[in-house]
């Protein structure tokens, strides 16, 4: 059987490169940081998978690779080719995220691994391995509202949104996954639609104002 401490350790390690695809100013290197948490994601899946018997999440792996591992990290990095190397200048200062992103990372990561009994009371939720990686996807979650708020780079608002994604698959793989729907729940809630129109939306952004800022959006309009 799986060490359940390999599943711990790839929580620590999902949280690292989600820190590393936010801070990153390189787009593209941001791009393979979210290619390579897509793989931990991936990895984490086939794990509950060998452990729980439920063979059914390896389909969820398979359309995870498609999707997370291919499909999104190829379309950010062809846009980030259109686009300048680094990202347009973020809300807030370099110093001021990383601090941010410290305490995201100690408060909510502790806040909801002492607190789990609240709002996931199952004898399965208890168990270290399970409990420190729904600590780690709520955290996931948290890391890509905060990318939301604070960059104004279209491509790190891609990258939020994915963020966030893959932060409800670990909620869900973390609270059920011996149940067959979680499979299918995981699939249908692929964000590839949504991160081709943004990247699009992007490219029509630098053509038309020679920048990736998000909040010309607006200006498309008109």
């Amino acid at each position: 059987m799986i060490n359940e401490q390999m599943l711990v350790t790839l929580t620590m390690a999902i949280l690292i490169t989600s820190v590393a695809a936010v801070e990153i100013r390189n787009l593209r290197l941001a791009a393979h940081a979210y290619l390579l948490h897509s793989l931990l994601l991936c990895a984490i899946i086939v794990s509950y998978a060998y452990i729980t018997g439920n063979e059914s999440l390896y389909l969820w792996a398979i359309t995870c690779v498609l999707t997370k591992v291919i499909i999104i990290p190829w379309l950010l990095i062809r846009y980030s080719k259109m686009v300048p190397q680094n990202e347009y200048r973020p809300i807030v200062g370099f110093v001021m995220s990383v601090l941010a992103l410290t305490v995201i990372l100690i408060v909510f990561y502790k806040v909801f691994q002492t607190s789990i009994t609240l709002w996931a009371p199952t004898e399965e939720a208890q168990r270290a391995p399970v409990r420190n990686l729904l600590a780690g996807s709520v955290t996931v979650f948290v890391l890509g509202i905060w990318t939301l708020l604070s960059r104004r780079d279209v491509i790190k608002t891609v990258i939020g949104v994915a963020l966030m994604e893959n932060g409800v698959h670990l909620i869900l793989l973390a609270l059920v996954p011996q149940l067959k729907e979680t499979t299918m729940i995981g699939i249908v809630t692929n964000v590839v639609a949504v991160v081709f129109i943004l990247l699009y939306l992007s490219a029509d952004i630098y053509r038309i104002f020679g920048t990736t800022d998000s909040a010309r959006l607006s200006e498309l309009k008109r």
